[in-house]
């Protein structure tokens, strides 16, 4: 390994131990201590196992010993092993426990991989797990392409994956199938992934991994010797688990144990909150934990707590609805408006493209008025008030342009295809000869040199509609990312159609003159004006302008009804700085899939 080897190798270790081991580990723990958790065997989880698959009742599991350690139960594994479990039973902690004894190795002995933890949410598209590995090392943690792709193949580092319930469900069969693909073409790479137990159950495509084990609950003794470790401030907890089944029950997971440690600690204001009155139940739990998290860093309240809860509550109803484990920004739809203001959400946006579409002939007609041209100013603006008028109305720009009002379509890449622009140049062109010879023969007294002009405007549009793809980012990173591509997209789009016009409209005009004399130039230009505003216009709404003005106006309405603030973004990392919500790339996870279910069963 030469030098340079050893400066990446020591970069990448860093930024796991700083994004896993301190970001989420230290954070996640509320200053408490790791529970050594029970693990059991279950072989009818796997795919080639050869075991039935209704035998993956508990009573069919193989026990280990306790006390047995998870780096032990992986090694055992040949370093290729699922881990299951119950919603809150410490997966993601196990996983990050397993990551610190993975880290002393690799920071001990150059020789041994290292550990790299990928949430599963952002996997989509059923893509090859070793591309999405690379894609998801560029972006975060920054390891260039070619690099990555180097580790993959030389067995380098080893990829924990983490969440495969928290795929997309109609992704998730793919993943599974990407996963055991990976596996096949990667045979001596380590490889672990986490899953909830249901999830799993529920997945057609089993994993073909070497070894699978499933998270035991708590037992009381483990719950016992917990809280006598913490002190006798949890005497109060301990004789309540003593006295009630039901919390007993809730505490045999680290999740819901952890909480009851926060709520013990740290007891809320109203007295009626307090343990051991029998009436502890985990919606009363989460309560306190929400309260609290919500007033964590009392000194850098950017929001208070009760619309920080409140705000949660609405979000999670919305992710619940949807279906989807992972919010993005861009998720925000009209439909997630009131019922009266949806409707009214797409007039408006009817309405503004209409009025955008006709402030383009303003221009145009405030030049031949300059020139007294009255009549030709007249029929400008009435034939521009057509045009507008035609895109409101039919949700299209001309051909092939989408103006959708009643849903956001962000376009947050764009692709260029030569041989389509081509086409589409040659086409238009023709078309627009046809109709500017028909123009040319109806207008026969104000000199515009229409068969000059609409071949370039006809050119210019079809090579824009067919040579432009639009779609999505593969990989959202930051938050909003989408968004600000649509922006920045349509801005360019609007840009290099108004200029392509310009251009081939100059040529058109000075064309005419020649050929019509110079009586041709005021006319030609205040039409040549109005195409290139126009198309230029018209484009740049529908390759993302429309999308960021619909964007921008549902936040404003959504903060008017009291769903959401006015910078969403800034409150959705004010929450996960405080352990309520979890960034996963560009968009936001809630910390577990039991807090999700709280805040959308809140009222």
């Amino acid at each position: 390994m030469n030098d340079q080897e050893r400066h990446n190798r020591a970069v990448m270790l860093r930024r796991v131990r700083a994004v896993w081991l301190v970001g989420v580990l230290e954070e996640s723990l509320h200053g408490g201590e790791i529970i050594d958790l029970g693990f059991a065997y279950r072989p009818a989880a796997l795919a080639e196992s050869g075991v039935p698959g209704w035998q993956q009742a508990p009573e069919y599991d193989v026990l280990l010993p306790v006390g047995t350690r998870i780096e032990a139960v992986y090694a055992a594994a040949g370093c290729v092993l699922l881990v299951l479990g119950e919603p809150g039973a410490g997966k993601t902690t196990m996983l990050l426990q397993l990551v610190s004894h993975l880290m002393g190795r690799a920071e001990a002995d150059e020789a041994q991989p290292i550990p790299a933890v990928f949430s599963l949410a952002a996997y989509h598209n059923g893509r090859p797990l070793d591309e999405w590995l690379v894609e998801q090392l560029a972006n975060n943690y920054e390891v260039p392409a070619k690099l990555a792709r180097r580790w993959i193949d030389d067995g380098r580092f080893i990829p924990l994956l983490d969440g495969l319930d928290e795929v997309d469900p109609a992704h998730r069969a793919a993943c599974a199938e990407a996963i055991n693909a990976f596996r096949a073409r990667h045979p001596g790479v380590p490889l672990l992934v986490t899953a909830r137990n249901r999830d799993y159950q529920a997945l057609a495509t089993r994993l073909n991994l070497d070894k699978a084990i499933i998270l035991q609950p708590l037992t009381a003794e483990q719950i016992d010797a917990y809280l006598a470790r913490r002190g006798k401030r949890l005497d109060g907890l301990r004789a309540a688990l003593a006295a009630d089944r039901t919390l007993r029950e809730l505490a045999q997971t680290p999740l819901m144990l952890s909480i009851m440690t926060l709520a013990a600690n740290r007891p809320p204001e109203r007295g009626d909150a307090a343990l051991g009155d029998g009436t502890l139940s985990r919606a009363h739990l989460f309560d306190v934990y929400v309260e609290r998290m919500a007033r964590y860093r009392s000194k850098n309240m950017s929001y208070a707590p009760s619309d920080t809860i409140a705000w949660l509550s609405w979000l999670a109803r919305q992710m619940a609805r949807a279906g989807k484990p992972a919010f993005f920004l861009e998720d925000m739809q009209p439909a997630w408006l009131p019922g009266d203001d949806r409707p009214r959400f797409g007039r408006r946006a009817r309405l503004a493209v209409f009025v955008a579409l006709l402030l383009a002939a303003l221009p145009a007609a405030i030049i031949l008025l300059l020139f007294g041209r009255w009549g030709a100013a007249g029929g400008l603006l009435l034939i521009g008030a057509l045009a507008a008028a035609v895109p409101a109305l039919t949700g299209r720009f001309l051909l092939r342009g989408r103006l959708p009002y009643d849903r956001i379509e962000t376009v947050e890449s764009l692709g260029w295809s030569w041989p389509w622009a081509a086409l589409g140049f040659g086409l238009g062109g023709l078309g627009g000869l046809a109709l500017g010879a028909l123009a040319a023969w109806l207008d026969r007294w104000t000199n515009t040199p229409w068969i000059a002009l609409l071949p370039a405007a006809g050119g210019v549009l079809l090579m824009i509609e067919n040579a432009l793809l639009r779609g999505e980012l593969r990989l959202r990173t930051t938050p909003g990312q989408g968004v600000a591509a649509s922006r920045r997209n349509g801005f360019m789009v609007m840009g290099l159609v108004f200029v392509l016009m310009a251009g081939l409209g100059a040529v058109a005009v000075a064309l005419g003159a020649a050929v019509g004399g110079p009586q041709a130039i005021i006319p030609a230009t205040a039409w040549l004006l109005w195409l290139a505003l126009y198309l230029g216009v018209g484009c740049g709404l529908a390759f993302g302008l429309l999308a960021y003005g619909q964007h921008r106006r549902l936040v404003r309405l959504l903060h008017d009804r009291g769903h959401l603030p006015a910078d969403p973004a800034d409150f959705l990392n004010y929450a996960a700085e405080r352990n309520l919500l979890r960034k996963v790339g560009g968009g936001y996870t809630f910390v577990h899939a039991l807090l999700l279910e709280y805040f959308n069963e809140r009222t």
